[in-house]
């Protein structure tokens, strides 16, 4: 059974991108059960305990969701003790550069179509381009191998396979690109999600699939957008409720074992282990785009407070740089959100 977990980070910020990213797993229908999902979901923090945990205890690799991991004065740590090991499960490496995890994780769907590669988008911006930020930021590879040595024995003891993870970064050219497409926030994000979960129905036909989603923008029916992004043979839908949406999407020529499930979920990164990391990741991508762009702007001006993006502290910080954008000649299409 495919196991996969979708999230998203930067939704409400003025400055930076929106990052959505998915992690799966292909996982045993025994064992301890989650409470969201499928009733064959299981709940990976418990088959994974002996190297995974909630509340960072400096031994094990945390997985939580994104907010209670990232604090301003430990910085990124959490995060990279977290979501690191298990990329480096899957590719034997930790990436040392923004552009070097870019290349391993980045999938920007449509974005990508003709791109040298998976990080080419960052040089349409001045903060980015021709730069680079070295990985871990604020932890050290040898911790991240010894959490993914860890993580590959428990991973194996448990019967569980980490498949992999992906994110996309929707930068401030796109994002806004797509609020004139659609003048709708939410479907901005939406397309990267579906895009995601089209991805999994193409890639495993022949498995049960059971895909959990933080719940998007406060929206409670989905079926049509499945529908008109994923091309099934029909929906059925189980549950629409204010906490969750559930769909169970049927194959042109669907066994009994190729069930393709979809629910939305309110809270679902607290719940599902994939969802958590997913968030764990989008943070991080974001948190990595974010030290470059800040770092962009202080080479030019000393004194200048970092910025996170959002509104408030995004309305200070334009305040802050509008002598300097107009010396630079930084156009506002590619540095704020229009939304």
């Amino acid at each position: 059974m495919i196991l996969a977990g979708i999230d998203e980070a930067g939704y409400g910020p003025t400055l930076g991108p929106l990052v959505v990213s998915v992690s799966y797993f292909r996982v045993p229908e025994t064992g301890p059960a989650s409470d969201c999902g499928s009733a064959g979901s299981p709940d990976l923090w418990k088959l994974l305990q002996a190297a995974v945990c909630r509340k960072p205890d400096g031994l094990r690799a945390p997985v939580d969701d994104s907010k209670k991991l990232f604090h301003q004065e430990k910085g990124l740590r959490d995060l990279e003790e977290g979501a690191l090991p298990f990329l480096c499960v899957r590719s034997g490496v930790v990436p040392r550069t923004l552009r070097s995890l870019l290349r391993t994780v980045a999938n920007r769907g449509e974005e990508d179509a003709g791109s040298a590669a998976p990080d080419s988008y960052l040089d349409a911006y001045p903060w980015y381009r021709g730069r680079d930020v070295d990985l871990p930021l604020d932890t050290f590879a040898n911790v991240v191998h010894r959490r993914a040595r860890s993580l590959a024995g428990a991973l194996a003891e448990c019967g569980v396979e980490f498949l992999g993870m992906a994110a996309c970064p929707v930068e401030v050219i796109e994002f806004n690109r797509g609020l004139l497409e659609t003048e709708n926030k939410a479907l901005v994000s939406f397309r990267a999600v579906t895009g995601f979960i089209h991805a999994l129905w193409k890639a495993y036909p022949d498995e049960a699939v059971d895909v959990l989603v933080d719940r998007q923008g406060g929206r409670m029916r989905y079926a049509r957008h499945l529908y008109d992004r994923v091309s099934p043979r029909s929906i059925r839908i189980e549950e629409e409720t204010e906490e969750i949406s559930a769909y169970l999407l049927r194959r042109p020529s669907q066994g009994a074992r190729s069930t393709f499930r979809v629910t939305f979920a309110t809270g679902c990164e607290e719940r599902c282990l994939a969802v958590a990391l997913a968030s764990m990741v989008s943070k991080y991508v974001r948190e990595a785009h974010m030290a470059l762009f800040n770092r962009y702007w202080r080479e030019h001006q000393a004194d200048l407070k970092p910025t996170a993006g959002y509104s408030t502290d995004a309305r200070r910080f334009l305040a802050d740089i509008l002598p300097l954008r107009a010396r630079l000649g930084i156009d506002d299409s590619v540095l704020v959100r229009r939304r």
